[in-house]
């Protein structure tokens, strides 16, 4: 029998050590703070009612623990009968001010997106077991209430994509510093909005008839479909064949054996003949079992129940999502569809040197775990992809991941080509040869509540030290932000002159010029949701918006200092170090605290 002494010993440095490690997280993604951030954390410590937590706050680092538990991060409302339903935002994106009508031709050139744009579109993976979905940005103004950090705004009239501007006027927002735009509802009880699972993305049926039904099956009914034959699939191959002008024997090329587990994608290995298993899950491993050859099966790069080409359909969870928006026979929704809009943002640097950045926005940002405990939760979250052209060619990627990002290569990122059956299971460039030469559209994959963007599926250790929080991604629900975009030209040294593009002229631009935050502003220690340990915030700051993401940039990376290229895809176990202050570091703009005050918007 184990004495007490002893397991109370073991218990003491088992804190110790989770504190330890939580100090060097601290260490590298805090930095020393400045005067003003610490009298507002001054200030933010005396916001507790509890004589005792504030104490261990200051001595210990250790503040909230009395919020861990979460049964005290919901509550009961009084209920005032019906509530009054939200305005309705679809009209927001008609409203701009300006009349297509009286544009001159000089005028309409400078709002034009070359076509090369959306031939290079990037499409987005994300990830399976997503939480918070893309969301529209016009919806998500219904929803919130403008304060000065902790005091709402009293105001005449709701936020809508015209007026949200004007925000950054008010007197002491500071050009909109220390304006937030905060949740109406407690977040922790999860409101549609938040989640969006409405705006999952479209996809259909990957049967090659097109023009037969095939509902959802319920949860009693069998999971996979009917095969197709092999000559249906025969004769989809031979469109696509058609289409991109590559003889139909060419497509179907051998693949190299699994030699390390993985599959498909980037990694140009196949699980037929591998050791690990016959069947390649959509999560880019080899297997066996269910979750391998069944509905999460990749007939590309392995063998699956059906022999021939088994449809992947999205998890049963999915499925009974959409039953309620079927798409109508007569105008089938495209592959990839979501109902959230992706925000296009062209810059013409001049000397034949065009940027095209692809902003994507969710209402929430989930946060990860350290040890089971979560750090980094905050409303609103903008992520981008930007691809720079030189002379109309693709030259290189920009992915942004938390405070920092990755810079590739055209020739680096896995591109890829429509299947001719039309399913989600896409055809890559990284396990044919001969789709590199057509495919034109690269592969991002968007990590799970983060949604920070990587260039290959697995996981993503991004902060020191030993890899303590990563990300995930995987090839879940495949979105084109193509389908569904709203577009605009902005000159960073014109004065900063944001156009609606010719694709929709009537869209508002002057929400873009908004200067504060997306979200809530971080809680304060009274909020029982609220919680720090070791500098590490459960929520933060909401971020700030597109045109504060550095879009006159010289180079490709976000941040200034040093800017690092890569040439291949690493593998996804390699760690991600946090660029130093003299790589550009800018205090957190992701919304950690008090940071994701920048503002700055110069190239």
């Amino acid at each position: 029998m184990q004495r007490p002494g002893r397991k109370c010993f073991f218990t003491f440095c088992a804190v110790a050590i989770v504190y330890i490690l939580l100090c060097g997280v601290s260490l590298h993604t805090d930095g020393l703070s400045t005067p003003s951030e610490a009298w507002e954390n001054a200030k933010w410590v005396a916001s507790s009612k509890n004589w005792i937590d504030r104490q261990m706050c200051r001595w210990l680092g250790l503040c909230g623990v009395m919020h861990l538990n979460s049964n005290g991060w919901t509550w009961e409302r009084a209920k005032d009968g019906i509530p009054e339903p939200a305005a309705d935002f679809r009209g927001f994106w008609t409203t701009g001010e300006e009349d297509p009508d009286s544009w001159s031709d000089e005028e309409k050139q400078l709002r034009e997106i070359p076509q090369y744009v959306l031939d290079h579109a990037p499409y987005v993976h994300l990830f399976s077991g997503e939480k918070f979905w893309p969301s529209d940005v016009a919806e998500h103004l219904v929803h919130i209430s403008p304060t000065m950090n902790y005091t709402r705004m009293d105001l005449d009239n709701d936020r809508n994509l015209t007026n949200l501007h004007d925000l950054d006027g008010i007197p002491g927002a500071r050009h909109g510093r220390f304006v937030y735009l905060e949740s109406d509802d407690n977040v922790e009880e999860r409101p549609e909005w938040l989640t969006s699972k409405y705006n999952i993305p479209h996809s259909p049926d990957p049967r090659l008839d097109i023009q037969a039904e095939h509902p959802w099956p319920d949860a009693d009914e069998p999971e996979t479909p009917a095969p197709i034959s092999s000559e249906q699939y025969a004769v989809g191959a031979s469109d696509l064949s058609s289409s991109i002008g590559i003889p139909f024997p060419t497509l179907l090329v051998d693949l190299t054996p699994s030699t390390n587990g993985r599959c498909g994608g980037n990694s140009g290995f196949t699980c037929k003949g591998s050791k690990f298993g016959q069947c390649c899950s959509i999560h880019g491993w080899c297997g066996r079992g269910d979750e391998y050859c069944e509905a999460y099966c990749d007939p590309q790069h392995g063998k699956c129940n059906d022999p021939l080409y088994p449809p992947k359909q999205p998890h049963m969870d999915l499925r009974k999502r959409k039953r309620h928006v079927p798409a109508p026979e007569d105008q089938p929704t495209p592959l990839g569809k979501s109902k959230a809009p992706a925000i296009l943002i062209v810059v013409d640097k001049g000397n034949g040197t065009v940027d095209a950045f692809w902003f994507y926005f969710y209402s929430f940002n989930l946060g990860q775990k350290v040890f089971n405990i979560r750090f980094g939760n905050h409303v609103g979250d903008w992520e981008h992809t930007m691809i720079r052209f030189q002379h109309g060619k693709p030259h290189a990627v920009f992915l942004s991941e938390h405070d920092f990002g990755a810079a590739y290569a055209w020739h680096a990122l896995e591109k890829y080509v429509p299947n001719p059956d039309g399913s989600e299971t896409m055809l890559g460039t990284w396990t044919n040869r001969t789709f590199a030469q057509v495919a034109k559209r690269p592969v991002t994959y968007s990590a799970t509540g983060s949604h920070a963007m990587y260039a290959t599926p697995g996981l993503h250790p991004y902060v020191l030290p030993w890899g303590l929080l990563h990300d995930q991604t995987d090839r879940g629900p495949l979105w084109d932000p193509r389908e569904n975009l709203k577009a605009f030209t902005y000159q960073p040294r014109n004065n900063q002159t944001m156009r609606a593009s010719l694709l929709n002229p009537r869209a508002p631009t002057s929400w873009l010029h908004y200067a504060g935050h997306w979200g809530d502003k971080y809680y304060p220690l009274s909020d029982p949701r609220q919680y720090r340990f070791a500098g590490q915030y459960h929520y933060v700051n909401g971020p700030t918006g597109p045109k504060f993401k550095r879009l006159g940039r010289r180079d490709v990376c976000q941040k200034t200092g040093t800017c690092r290229i890569r040439h291949w895809l690493g593998g996804d176990r390699a760690t991600r170090i946090v660029p130093s202050e003299g790589e550009g570091g800018e205090g957190g703009e992701e919304g950690g605290l008090p940071g994701g005050n920048s503002t700055d918007d110069s190239g």
